[in-house]
C-alpha cells in the first residue's frame, strides 16, 4: 500500500466508529490491509524523530492539550476534508490519537459530547461521522444506553451505524442475555423493526438476529434455533450469512451447521456454510477451514462451495497489499486439490478474473497468460472458460478475444467468442 492514498482503512474504520473491542473478526481483512501502513508510520517516526510532518501533522487535534475540550464543529469539518487529504500517515496517526482520546472519556462525558454534537449546525453526514466516531467507546462502555440512544434510527440506516448497534446488543448479551433479549423483543413488539422496503425485509432486523443468534450459539442453541425459526424462512440465510454474524467459536461450529441443515433452504445452506469458510481464512488459512469441513462433516457440494469461497477470499485479502503471484496461485490450488479436486481449474479461473479486474492486483495479461499456462497443464477449458466470464475480460476484450481461441472446445469456444462481439 502506497502513502498517497484518500483515506487509510484505518483511518476509514475509526471515522466510522473505532475500534470495537471483541468485534476484530469482522474487521479483520480492514486491519490487515493497514499493517504495511502502519509499520511504515513506525518506520517513519523512528527516522524522522519530532520534527517530521508526521510527527506534527496539519490535523484537527494539532496543538490541543490531553485534557482540552474538543471543538467539535471544527472537528466535523476538518475530518470531511481529511478524508479527502493525501497525506495518509499523517491522516491516520491523528485519528488514532483522537480515537485514544475518546476512548479515554467517561460514559457521561460521551453522552454530554452527543449532546452538544445533535445542537451543532452542521451538515448532516459530518454530525453523523462525530456520532459514529462517540458510539463505539459508548458501546465498550454502556451497550445498554447506546442501544436506547440510538434504537430508533435502526431501521432504513444499514452502514455503519446498524453495524454498531448489532453489535452493542452483542455486547450486551454477552453480559446478560436475558435482558437483551427481552429487550430486543419489545423492539421487535413496538414496530421498531418496521420495513417500508418492496421486499418487506427489515434489514436492521436481520442484522439484531444475527448478532443475537451468533451469541446464543454459545449459550444457548435451543434459542438460537427458536429466534432462527422466528424468521421467515427466506430471510434465515441473511440472518446468519450478514456481516453482523462474526467469524464462529470452533465449539460452535458443529452446532451452527446443524442450524443451517435444520432451518435454511437447502438452496441456501452451502453458501451460508460457505460465508463461514472466507471469514476463517481471513484469520487463520486454509488449514483451519479444512478443520471447518471436517468437524462438520461437509457434504461434496458443501465442500466446493467452502473452497471456491474461500479460496477467493484468501486471494482477495493478499492483493491490496501485494501484486498476487504464481506461488499464491499455486499454494491455493494445492489446497483446492484435497478439497475440491474437479474443481481446482474452475475456481482458479474466477480467481483470476477476480485479482485482474481494473488491474488491482494483477495485470491482465499476466492473468491471461498464468490462465493459459494452467489450462495447457490441466488439459481442461475450465481456466479460461471462467476467466473469460469475468468482468476482467469484459475490460480487455481484444486480448480476451485471442485468449478464447486458445479453448479447445469448439462449442465452447464459440459460446465464449460471442461475448466480445
Amino acid at each position: 500500500m502506497k502513502p498517497k492514498i484518500l483515506i487509510p482503512p484505518a483511518v476509514a474504520l475509526v471515522i466510522a466508529g473505532g475500534w470495537l473491542g471483541g468485534q476484530r473478526h469482522l474487521i479483520s481483512t480492514l486491519e490487515k490491509e493497514s499493517a504495511a501502513l502502519l509499520t511504515q508510520i513506525a518506520a517513519r517516526s523512528a527516522e524522522v524523530g519530532t520534527g517530521s510532518s508526521l510527527a506534527n501533522p496539519t490535523a484537527p487535534a494539532k496543538g490541543a492539550k490531553e485534557n482540552d475540550p474538543l471543538n467539535w464543529k471544527k472537528l466535523a469539518s476538518s475530518i470531511k476534508a481529511m478524508m479527502q487529504n493525501e497525506n495518509g500517515l499523517g491522516d491516520m496517526r491523528t485519528m488514532l490519537r483522537l480515537q485514544q482520546k475518546l476512548q479515554k472519556m467517561s460514559k457521561e462525558e460521551i453522552i454530554a459530547a452527543l449532546d452538544e454534537i445533535a445542537a451543532l449546525d452542521v451538515p448532516a453526514d459530518e454530525r453523523a461521522f462525530l456520532e459514529n466516531m462517540l458510539l463505539g467507546p459508548l458501546i465498550q462502555k454502556d451497550p445498554e444506553l447506546a442501544l436506547t440512544r440510538f434504537i430508533d434510527r435502526a431501521e432504513g440506516n444499514h452502514g455503519v451505524l446498524g453495524w454498531q448497534l448489532s453489535n452493542a446488543l452483542r455486547e450486551w448479551a454477552k453480559k446478560d442475555p436475558a435482558k437483551a433479549m427481552a429487550w430486543l423483543d419489545t423492539q421487535i413488539a413496538a414496530g421498531k423493526f418496521e420495513s417500508k422496503s418492496l421486499d418487506g425485509k427489515s434489514q436492521s432486523r436481520i442484522q439484531f438476529e444475527g448478532a443475537m443468534i451468533n451469541m446464543l450459539l454459545d449459550s444457548d442453541v435451543d434459542a438460537a434455533t427458536r429466534r432462527l425459526a422466528g424468521m421467515p424462512a427466506d430471510q434465515r440465510g441473511e440472518v446468519l450469512g450478514n456481516y453482523s454474524f462474526q467469524a464462529l467459536k470452533l465449539e460452535d461450529q458443529v452446532a451452527f451447521a446443524k442450524l443451517v441443515r435444520d432451518q435454511l433452504p437447502e438452496k441456501d445452506q452451502a453458501r451460508t456454510l460457505a460465508q463461514q469458510a472466507s471469514r476463517i481464512v481471513s484469520e487463520d488459512g486454509f488449514t483451519e477451514v479444512t478443520q471447518f469441513l471436517d468437524r462438520i462433516e461437509a457434504t461434496p457440494a458443501e465442500r466446493i462451495a467452502c473452497a471456491e469461497q474461500a479460496a477467493e477470499t484468501k486471494i482477495g485479502t493478499l492483493s491490496p497489499q501485494k501484486k498476487i503471484t504464481s506461488e499464491n496461485l499455486d499454494a491455493m490450488r494445492e489446497w483446492l486439490g484435497s478439497q475440491a479436486p474437479g474443481s481446482i481449474d474452475s475456481i482458479t479461473g474466477k480467481v483470476l478474473g477476480e485479482v485482474a479486474q481494473g488491474g488491482r492486483a494483477m495485470d491482465f495479461a499476466e492473468a491471461a497468460q498464468l490462465a493459459l499456462q494452467y489450462a495447457q497443464a490441466s488439459g481442461s477449458d475450465d481456466v479460461l472458460a471462467e476467466f473469460l466470464e469475468s468482468l476482467a475480460a469484459y475490460q480487455n476484450q481484444d486480448q480476451a478475444r485471442l485468449l478464447a481461441a486458445k479453448i479447445s472446445d469448439p462449442k465452447l469456444r464459440e459460446k465464449i467468442l460471442m461475448n466480445f462481439k
